[in-house]
């Protein structure tokens, strides 16, 4: 802690009767009302060591990380501010505060008490500490702490002034640390989306590559034996143009056929080996609801969650069925921010269905998908949105069926659409469509 110096002062003392401690307290508190975070803390100490009329005031927060160190919120020394800092509190009066948990009031002999540190901080005759307690749960969050290089008396002090007053900053630094963690799990989930976002497109590439080279190589091949048909008949003397014609026009057709492929590469198929686990489906859904909440919330829109009471055991990839319905969330989230409705709502449903299934239901309240788009809406390529690559549904429908499920526009309307899944509930993995194209249900 800093070294304190200061010339010789009285202090003027507070009595312990009520009617001091209340104008004290009204004082303080008409102050601080409208702050909050460093603000109120500043104004805080600064009142503090005005009003008690001492060298040094302080306000902390207890660290996780180093042990037994504290961080001041704010430090008032001598008669302005002063920079916070990082101390330890092994040897000095805050350490008897924080670790008994109790108010200390050592109104004089600091140097006896603790020699090194009233040295160190210029000389320090007496010091008052309380500990502040975090509402929720009554852990130790931090404290408060005045002191001075003069003698304190002892009707100066009233305790009840100080836990008034530890009661308000217990109450500020929990809403701070509640605000920091709300900002670390979005970040977090920043980062996780980022990191399912990258295994989106390498699966992507590698699915086109895949698909394009197993596609396309059938009608590249007949390009090419038609093409050297087409020589072999020109190098003879009297070329059969017949025959000609009949080998350009079927090589045209390859050649065709090689240009739909590319525009439409329908099946996308998950060639890779999948990292399936059984798991219960609300583990999977409570590492996905941070990344869906955040991309919700960020739009200004509500999540509606109807998710099961009962325990789901499903055998999937989590972090791929997680890429799913982050795709499903961010397009229906993109849908809403097109239309005009007042009503932004994402609702997602997660039931059992027939045959061993769990079904997963992602429906929003947005523009709705046209009637030339629905045709299409599982191809690559295929997108309704301005420089959209068109490739998050198609991966999406790969990624299900890989695992042994399905994927369908359930309803579209101009009041917005709905998605289904369906996985297996813990059975193995298995190839192709478990339901044919027969049941999943027809676009109302």
């Amino acid at each position: 802690m800093s070294e304190t110096t200061g010339s010789a002062h009285s202090i003027t003392p507070l009595s312990a009767d009520t009617g001091s401690v209340n104008p004290f307290v009204e004082m303080i508190a008409e102050a601080t009302a409208p702050l909050t975070g460093g603000d109120y803390f500043r104004t805080l100490v600064a009142r503090l060591a005005n009003l008690l009329d001492v060298e040094v005031a302080l306000v902390t927060e207890c660290l996780d990380y180093p042990e037994n160190h504290v961080r001041t919120l704010a430090l008032w020394h001598g008669s302005s501010f002063s920079e916070d800092i990082t101390f330890d509190l092994v040897g000095t009066p805050c350490e008897d505060v924080i670790h008994g948990g109790e108010f200390c009031f050592y109104p004089d002999r600091m140097n006896e008490r603790f020699p090194e540190w009233a040295i160190e901080e210029g000389g320090v005759e007496s010091f008052i500490g309380i500990p502040v307690f975090a509402p929720s749960d009554g852990r130790v969050v931090g404290h408060i702490a005045v002191y001075d290089h003069h003698r304190m008396d002892e009707d100066q002090i009233v305790e009840s002034m100080f836990r008034i007053i530890a009661a308000r900053v217990g109450a500020e630094i929990e809403r701070m640390q509640s605000e920091q963690a709300l900002r670390d799990s979005e970040a977090r989930a920043r980062q996780h989306l980022s990191q399912l976002a990258h295994v989106s497109r390498l699966g992507a590439l590698g699915e086109m590559a895949s698909a394009l080279a197993h596609e396309i190589n059938q009608p590249l091949t007949t390009v090419t034996t038609y093409a050297h048909t087409c020589l072999h008949v020109l190098d003879r003397p009297d070329p059969d143009l017949d025959k000609l014609r009949e080998a350009l026009k079927l090589s045209l057709e390859g050649a065709h056929r090689a240009q739909q492929v590319i525009k439409r590469l329908r099946a996308y198929v998950a060639r890779g080996e999948l990292k399936t686990r059984l798991i219960p489906v609300q583990r999977l859904l409570d590492d996905c609801l941070v990344l869906l909440q955040t991309e919700t919330r960020h739009h200004q829109i509500e999540l509606d969650l109807d998710l099961p009471v009962e325990v789901l055991r499903i055998r999937v990839d989590s972090v791929l069925i997680q890429q799913v319905l982050l795709n499903l969330v961010r397009n229906a989230a993109d849908a809403i921010n097109h239309s005009e409705r007042p009503d932004r709502r994402i609702g997602l449903r997660v039931s059992p269905s027939d045959h061993g299934m769990i079904e997963f239901e992602v429906e929003d309240t947005g523009t709705g998908i046209s009637p030339d788009m629905r045709s299409r809406l599982f191809e690559p390529f295929a997108s309704s949105r301005q420089g959209g690559l068109g490739i998050g549904l198609s991966l999406c429908r790969s990624l299900v069926e890989a695992h042994g499920g399905t994927l369908w526009l359930a309803d579209t309307s101009d009041r917005g659409s709905c998605f289904r899944f369906r996985v297996p509930s813990g059975c193995e993995l298995h190839a192709g469509n478990p339901s044919g194209p027969g049941d999943q249900p027809a676009i109302g």
